[in-house]
């Protein structure tokens, strides 16, 4: 247990080897998939799936610090499974090289949490209704310029995604790495709580951080009436 002496205070032994046992789906390895499984590999979570259709490029490296000029047109998946092992040598990794919907989200089956690091609505929903299905939590992260947002569904406790999130997709937009980064280190941050099984995790709440002015709120939010994932069934 050296390695996690310093973290082991906040989450007890208990919680670090549930951390060790425990799986983790990452769908997304963009801006906020390289915080998530940087922050997770080091706090020692044992088992990844990491999902993704992409190739890192040039526009990428500015706020995704797992790829550099060497790995343009390399797989985002592939990448990120080396980045782990160098960090968590013990850690295990699946590699999904696709973009998620509805046909292929049983690549996730087996987990114990969801991480959404994902840039279009399409997939978001598809890996909602699965997390739903199948009871997984899922930890949900999302920026917009310097607007940014973290929230954790617990199926049949908490809204869902579709309950939240507004039915267009959001166009390309500008990214910092700072901002990224931000909520990318929150999302992990939750993602441990979950896993360990210690403090308070954003269930049923939304914390919404504007970076222009550094307004940081956490908003009560709850299920949407006629979602078509949630309401139908609770």
């Amino acid at each position: 247990m050296e390695r996690y002496q310093r973290q082991i205070p906040m989450i007890g032994e208990e919680g670090q080897k549930r951390l060790e046992a425990s799986k983790a789906a990452v769908a997304g390895l963009g801006g906020l998939g390289c915080n998530v499984i940087t922050h997770l590999a080091a706090a020692g979570v044992g088992n990844f799936i990491l999902i993704d259709g992409q190739c890192a490029d040039e526009s990428n490296l500015n706020r995704q610090f797992v790829y550099d000029a060497n790995d343009i047109s390399r797989r985002k998946t592939e990448r990120s499974a080396e980045w782990i092992r160098r960090l968590n040598p013990a850690a295990s990794v699946e590699e999904h090289h696709m973009t998620l919907n509805d046909r292929n989200t049983e690549v996730m089956r087996g987990c114990d949490l969801i991480v959404d690091c994902l840039d279009n609505r399409d997939s978001r929903m598809a890996v909602n209704r699965f997390a739903f299905r199948n009871g997984i939590k899922l930890v949900h992260g999302g920026v917009e310029s310097l607007f940014g947002q973290v929230t954790v569904v617990i199926p049949g406790e908490t809204p869902c995604l579709e309950c939240i999130l507004p039915d267009t997709d959001m166009e390309a937009v500008s990214s910092l790495s700072p901002m990224v980064g931000t909520i990318g280190s929150i999302q992990a941050l939750e993602a441990v709580k979950v896993l360990a099984g210690v403090h308070s995790p954003l269930s049923g709440r939304l914390l919404s951080i504007d970076a222009s002015d550094n307004s940081y709120r956490v908003i009560p939010i709850k299920k949407r009436n006629g979602c078509g994932c949630c309401s139908a069934k609770n």
